[in-house]
This record gives C-alpha cells, sequence and structure tokens, in this order.
C-alpha cells in the first residue's frame, strides 16, 4: 500500500467515525428535545471540521429516521471563517438543519 492510499483511508476512517457521533439519531432526538424545550424550533448539526459528510451511510440513515419522525430537513452551506492572511481553498461544506 502507497502512502496516499493509506493517508486516504485514514481520512475515510476518520470521517466516518465522526459521522457515527454526529448523525446517531439518539443523541439528534436528545439534540432535539433539549432545543425544544428551550423554545427553538430547530436544531444544527455543528461540526468542528469542514467535512461534507451528506454523503455518508450515516447521514443517510438519519435522513430516514427524520422522515420516519416526520421533521423537516435541509442541507444548507456553512461557510468558513477565512483568515485574510491564509486564504482557504474551501470555503463551503454542507451542514444539517433540522426543523419541526
Amino acid at each position: 500500500m502507497k502512502r496516499a492510499e493509506s493517508c486516504y483511508l485514514m481520512a475515510t476512517d476518520e470521517r466516518h467515525e465522526l459521522a457515527k457521533v454526529l448523525f446517531e439519531p439518539a443523541n439528534v432526538a436528545r439534540a432535539i428535545h433539549e432545543a425544544a424545550s428551550l423554545g427553538f424550533r430547530d436544531h444544527r448539526i455543528t461540526q468542528d471540521a469542514p467535512f461534507d459528510l451528506s454523503d455518508t451511510q450515516q447521514a443517510k440513515a438519519l435522513e430516514e429516521w427524520l422522515d420516519r419522525e416526520q421533521f423537516h430537513y435541509m442541507w444548507r452551506p456553512t461557510f468558513l471563517d477565512q483568515d485574510p492572511f491564509r486564504p482557504s481553498i474551501a470555503t463551503e461544506y454542507p451542514e444539517l438543519v433540522i426543523t419541526w
């Protein structure tokens, strides 16, 4: 296995692990319940790292759960705060917003 291939696999594995935590239906249900009890009508799943996780199996499973529970959701573009001295190449990535 070449170094580039192993780096790609490590990055992919880490993204899938992050998606497991972010898109776990029990965690999302708890966050929705907490937001609703505070009077909010939406919940945004925020990420620390600007990765597009919308095509992961975990995201698809969460979308199915949200459909079954009759929540509304959309993937919205999130823009990075850019440092003027170090401009970023990637300026946006999708994050999930759930409404009820």
